[in-house]
């Protein structure tokens, strides 16, 4: 009989910004309750670290070129329709700005979104606490370390 493999205990949201234009990218997603926007959920493999799952996604998987990982990083629990925590981690460029269109690693779809593009156009967000994040992050109120998004 084959071993079931087990659920991860946890997911990485990592989200790719753009801070000199104050934007992220965002894919489209089919959800059980309809169309959004989102981010990847990549599973964290056992032992290994949530910073370490955001780099191996978006530098090997994804080939996103040299990254900084935020000092912020949103941390959604398990709690009520949620299996596992998350951790939305936010990765800019290493440099000023990115060298190349990222973009277009995402796939056709994806797209550059400001917080106010997404407010203005009332396109949800999944996960709906990201754009808060966004805010809390570039207007610098949200301290560096976890920070619930419950």
């Amino acid at each position: 009989m084959p071993r079931s493999i087990p659920a991860p205990a946890a997911v990485v949201r990592p989200v790719v910004i753009d801070r000199a234009e104050h934007r992220f990218l965002l894919s489209p997603a089919q959800l059980h309750c309809g169309d959004a926007w989102s981010v990847p959920a990549v599973p964290v493999r056992a032992g290994e670290p949530y910073r370490r799952t955001a780099v191996r996604y978006l530098r090997w998987e994804t080939g996103l070129p040299c990254l900084r990982i935020a000092p912020v990083v949103g941390v959604l629990p398990a709690v009520g329709g949620r299996q596992r925590v998350e951790y939305v981690v936010l990765a800019g460029p290493a440099s000023e700005a990115w060298l190349e269109d990222v973009r277009v690693l995402f796939g056709a779809d994806a797209r550059w979104w400001s917080t106010a593009q997404l407010r203005d156009a009332g396109v949800r967000v999944e996960p709906d606490t990201l754009p808060l994040l966004m805010d809390g992050y570039w207007e610098g109120w949200l301290p560096d370390g976890e920070v619930s998004l419950e």
